[in-house]
């Protein structure tokens, strides 16, 4: 194929503007992270700052040039976590269920966490995000010994503010005022114990200021008119790489630093903590741990080598020479040498005698750029058409005509669409088929209608196919140099999303149940509890007044129709204090078989006559971990409901106890059951059953089918 040199650079630019919007979007929001295959991961980098942080950048890249050069080399996985001072316990939560999906299956061997805030959480989150990991840790200044698991080791990050001092001291010897910039943090105020400790001479001889900046105005503000011979000390402070070089061009007095590469732009020089060089030593203390040595026993690496760095220009500004250096000092930003500033000059004043040559050599390398360029731009198509059929969601585009201009793999599978459907692109074939896999084609097919009439809309709906599966459709217009040239829709699969939707609100109806039956049965235990003490005054003074009486006096038959009435509520009070009461299980390994046939010997002696009592008991079955009172009690109120329910008969209750694997229905339901067999104890009865209406409210306290005075509608509410 052959381009213009126009064309060309169109679509150069076209494509740079979309991986550019590619970047942004994998850079930014609370999770950045870089995507690898589902592969198992060698090492695992947690960063607590977001990706566009130089401290962050400088770290990263430290500790990639140290993987590489292992043998072989090792390209880590980095995730930005992104840490704010406002995220609290739920952004952690959102975190950890995001790694908990993304890395269930990768195998992490090593951690590295750099900043507390990614210590903190690889502290807590470890044993259930990477179970098994080894852990380094990098980027906090102290450590409490007392936190350190078997399985971590790490490097703790130390700046140098007394070196800063020494070299300020030696590049200004009347140095007299010593300005130390302050924050939140308190570093400050420990570089100033640092140096004092370090220099007790010197700090007597200049004055040693510490001045409060928490924000960029006040970090200009302590700059501001400073007498002559000071300078300024720059501590930890994640303001000033943003403010560096406007800082460094307001301040009269020579600036120093304590960290690179965050503070270099805006600073003469010092002895700096390197971002870099602490990456590389942690990726060297995680290839140790890959090769087999145990965290426990390396110790903590106590501080990085410091660079000690001088800016030219700033020696320049201040008249510094370069002899009051120290040795080892770095020099940046040197000019160039005579020959290194006029080599194009030198090399021009000779290019008439090669003039012929270099003609040859630079329509060559044209030549040698356009054919670059072609296959560049064939890569980058070939890029653009990978990455589209490899997302997740499924993409037809749709000219303005409405023609299937392209679609991607995933489209294609969602739909089900055959082969010779997808080649022709023929529209009609295409929107006939998708008809037929649609719960509602009427519906589904107005639509398109709509979003040809109306190519100016977005819109998000929801699309149900006949076999059960919800899709997504995100819709939205494609636009080319402010027309609209086509349409883009998006369809992802969200069936399992809405089921899960579903089954909470289920789970929901269920608590929501629970709750209502707990406030019944401590109402009703308040009442009962008040009732039952005046039914033993009414039973008590029933009883002594018919015991004083004569057996032929008329007020003895009202009588025993008190007691009689009294000692029936008196059986009401103790279910419904049995319902309500909460004391706590006495849970023990206990057999079942007993209390079966203990209960079914109890019901026969008064059970009606026409009702046939069975039991089925397998062999074998094994005990269970229950309250034996709670089981005969669950028993005997099921069997009881049973043959009330089947009146004088003729009937038969039967009671099955079993054990035997769980029937996969009654899995599906239960997904929290144990694995293997169980024991089932099932009760059944020939009586007249129940209609729908009667079994949603079986468990309600108080709710009962029998005539009034028969029952309490307390039976099934204990059992429950």
């Amino acid at each position: 194929m052959v381009l213009s040199d126009n064309c060309t650079m169109v679509l150069s630019r076209q494509f740079m503007r979309l991986l550019l919007a590619l970047a942004i979007i994998g850079a930014t929001g609370g999770l950045r992270a870089q995507q690898t295959p589902a592969t198992a991961a060698q090492v695992l980098v947690l960063v607590s700052r977001n990706v566009s942080d130089p401290w962050a950048a400088a770290e990263v890249s430290g500790m990639r040039q140290a993987l590489a050069e292992a043998k072989p080399p090792i390209v880590p996985i980095v995730e930005y976590l992104d840490w704010q001072t406002s995220s609290g316990p739920d952004y952690e939560e959102k975190l950890a269920t995001y790694y908990a999906t993304k890395f269930a299956k990768r195998g992490v061997r090593v951690v590295i966490a750099a900043e507390n805030a990614a210590v903190e959480f690889l502290l807590r989150r470890r044993d259930t995000l990477f179970p098994g990991a080894q852990a380094v840790m990098c980027g906090i200044p102290r450590f409490d010994e007392r936190k350190r698991q078997p399985w971590s080791t790490g490097v703790l990050e130390t700046s140098d503010p007394d070196g800063t001092f020494a070299l300020a001291l030696r590049l200004q010897p009347d140095l007299q005022r010593f300005i130390i910039i302050d924050d939140s943090s308190g570093a400050g105020a420990t570089a100033k114990r640092m140096i004092e400790a370090a220099h007790p001479d010197a700090s007597q001889r200049v004055q040693l200021e510490l001045r409060r900046a928490d924000t960029v105005q006040e970090t200009y503000v302590a700059v501001e008119d400073l007498p002559p011979h000071s300078a300024v000390l720059l501590t930890k402070s994640r303001l000033v790489w943003k403010v560096a070089e406007g800082l460094r061009d307001h301040c009269t007095a020579p600036i120093y630093g304590t960290r690179s590469p965050t503070q270099l732009p805006g600073i003469l020089g010092g002895s700096l903590l390197d971002g870099e060089r602490q990456g590389r030593v942690a990726a060297q203390l995680a290839l140790r741990l890959l090769a087999g040595e145990n965290p426990a026993d390396i110790p903590f690496e106590v501080g990085v080598p410091h660079r000690l760095v001088v800016d030219y220009g700033q020696l320049q500004r201040f008249g510094i020479p370069l002899t009051a250096l120290p040795p080892g000092c770095e020099v940046l930003n040197r000019p160039l040498t005579y020959w290194e500033g006029h080599r194009a000059m030198l090399v021009a004043s000779g290019g008439v005698i090669f003039a012929l040559g270099s003609l040859v050599v630079g329509l060559l390398w044209q030549l040698r750029q356009k054919r670059a360029a072609t296959l560049k731009l064939d890569h980058s198509h070939s890029l653009l058409s990978a990455t589209f059929d490899s997302i997740a969601d499924g993409v037809l585009v749709v000219d303005s005509d409405g023609k299937v201009a392209n679609c991607n793999d995933r489209f294609l599978a969602l739909w089900g669409i055959p082969p010779e459907i997808s080649a022709e692109k023929d529209v009609s074939a295409l929107l006939d088929f998708v008809a037929s896999r649609v719960a509602d084609p009427e519906t589904f097919l107005k639509r398109v209608r709509q979003l040809y009439a109306n190519p100016e809309i977005a819109t998000t709906d929801l699309i149900e196919f006949k076999d059960g599966r919800v899709l997504e459709r995100d819709s939205r217009p494609q636009m080319q140099g402010g027309e609209i040239v086509g349409r883009v829709s998006s369809f992802r699969d969200v069936t399992g999303r809405l089921r899960a939707e579903q089954e909470r609100e289920r789970l929901s109806a269920q608590l929501a149940q629970a709750q209502k039956m707990e406030a019944l049965g401590t109402l009703a235990g308040g009442i009962a509890h008040d009732f039952n003490n005046m039914l033993t005054g009414i039973l008590g003074c029933s009883m002594l007044a018919r015991e004083r009486l004569p057996a032929t006096h008329p007020a003895v038959e009202e009588l025993d129709h008190v007691i009689t009435s009294g000692e029936r509520a008196s059986e009401l009070v103790r279910q419904i204090l049995a319902f309500s009461r909460k004391r706590p299980p006495e849970m023990k390994v206990v057999p079942i078989e007993p209390i079966v046939r203990e209960t079914l010997k109890l019901l026969r002696a008064t059970a009606p006559a026409g009702i046939e009592l069975a039991a089925e008991i397998h062999p074998g079955v094994p005990p269970v971990f229950a309250d034996s009172t709670q089981l005969h009690q669950v028993l005997l109120n099921l069997c009881t409901n049973g043959i009330q329910a089947m009146g004088r008969g003729p009937g038969e209750l039967r009671v099955l106890l079993s054990s035997a694997d769980a029937p996969r229905e009654l899995r599906g339901a239960h997904p929290g059951l144990p694995a293997g067999p169980l024991v089932s104890l099932a009760i059944s009865d020939t009586g007249h059953g129940m209609d729908a209406a009667t079994l949603a409210r079986a468990f309600e306290p108080f709710y009962s089918t029998k005539a009034t005075g028969e029952g309490t509608g307390l039976g099934l509410a204990v059992v429950h």
